[in-house]
């Protein structure tokens, strides 16, 4: 998959910005605070039609604006596309590929693939349960997109469900509380078993990607934790995991009107990450978290590689200055001419040798050398 050409209006801090890319490797460089970021967070948005850096649609557009504009121009399986994604404060989406415009977003999600690598991604293995979520969801809706609306459904549903659970009116809610935990149950199975087929295609990529990383030396391994984490360990139909998703519900019931709020479900579930049988977040050095995080987006990469056809997009946000040689030659081999790259750095050192170097400058576009 290469990004050809991309035309920004009114997005962060670019009014007007036009770019033609190289096919390898393309170097971003600049101070702080002046649009690297931005421009791989534009990439991004034309994958999920979301912002990776947890932003709203809204927060994306320039200041005193009330649209932004996204133009693209890209080859999938050799095949030239264009996709254009706009987004005005009436909160309204226009999203076309090559000149074919959909009411639905979702419609296109997933038609332009990336893998974003970021120092956050880094802390990954001892951040915050939500921020694994994140990660495997973001998956599964890049690889099955129509699962967005499901994610969404279920999203909803536990706000009303959470609302109803907060609210005075006890003998009210436990009438209603049944037809929003049929609901969420349908959706939360759906979920979960989504992230099981994702865990499953996953986990031997990110296991050979640590192996070659750390020279056999150590074995890497995820567990999925959750309320129905035994329905992870066999296969189960769709309507064993609804059931035993509604009775988890039935059960935690009495505590989630004490509590206030759902206290089960793939909203609260974690994954966990074991290092010769040691789980990472608490006998992990820093070393061997960032390695895991490492391993964990190179087979990112080679999933996608598999379900596509060809690779991803691979956005590395600033990530090359927080990893030592071994790790960044790691990263560099997996590359080697075969994913084109979006890379941001502060500073001038060579890197890659082929690769295109640009200069960002407050919201300006400059080609420095090819």
């Amino acid at each position: 998959m290469i990004l050809k050409e991309l035309k920004l209006t009114n997005f962060r801090n670019y009014g007007s910005a036009s770019v033609e890319w190289s096919d390898g490797v393309n170097m971003i460089r600049g101070d702080n605070a002046q649009g690297k970021t931005n421009l791989l967070e534009s990439i991004a948005f034309l994958s999920t039609f979301s912002s990776f850096r947890k932003s709203s649609a809204s927060e994306l557009i320039k200041k005193n604006r009330d649209y932004f504009l996204i133009r693209s121009v890209f080859h999938a399986l050799s095949t030239e596309h264009t996709i254009n994604a706009a987004y005005s404060l009436d909160r309204r989406y226009r999203v076309s590929l090559d000149g074919e415009e959909k009411r639905k977003v979702n419609k296109f999600i997933g038609v332009l693939n990336t893998v974003v690598f970021s120092p956050d991604d880094l802390m990954l293995m001892k951040g915050s349960p939500d921020e694994r979520r994140r990660f495997l969801d973001r998956e599964i809706i890049q690889t099955a997109p129509s699962t967005q609306m499901i994610f969404h459904r279920y999203q909803k549903t536990l706000k009303q469900r959470n609302a109803l659970l907060k609210g005075d009116h006890v003998s009210y809610a436990e009438r209603m509380l049944d037809a929003y935990d049929h609901q969420l149950a349908e959706c939360g199975a759906l979920i979960l078993i989504r992230r099981k087929e994702l865990l499953e295609k996953l986990q031997p990529l990110v296991r050979l990607s640590h192996r070659r990383i750390t020279d056999g030396h150590e074995e890497l391994a995820l567990i999925y934790e959750g309320g129905l984490d035994v329905f992870f360990k066999g296969k189960h139909r769709f309507d064993e995991w609804q059931d035993a998703f509604l009775q988890q519900l039935k059960m935690t019931r009495k505590d989630d009107f004490k509590r206030g709020f759902t206290t089960f479900g793939p909203h609260r579930d974690d994954i966990r990450f074991f290092i010769n049988g040691d789980d990472i977040r608490h006998f992990g050095s820093q070393g061997q978290q960032r390695t895991a995080s490492l391993a964990l987006k190179i087979g990112e990469l080679e999933l996608m590689k598999g379900q596509r056809g060809e690779y991803p997009l691979l956005l590395l946000d600033d990530v090359l200055s927080e990893l030592d040689e071994k790790r960044k030659e790691a990263l560099i081999s997996v590359i080697n001419g075969k994913v084109q790259t979006f890379v941001t750095d502060t500073g001038s050192e060579k890197i890659f040798d082929d690769a295109y170097e640009f200069r960002v400058n407050n919201g300006n576009i400059k080609l420095l050398r090819d």
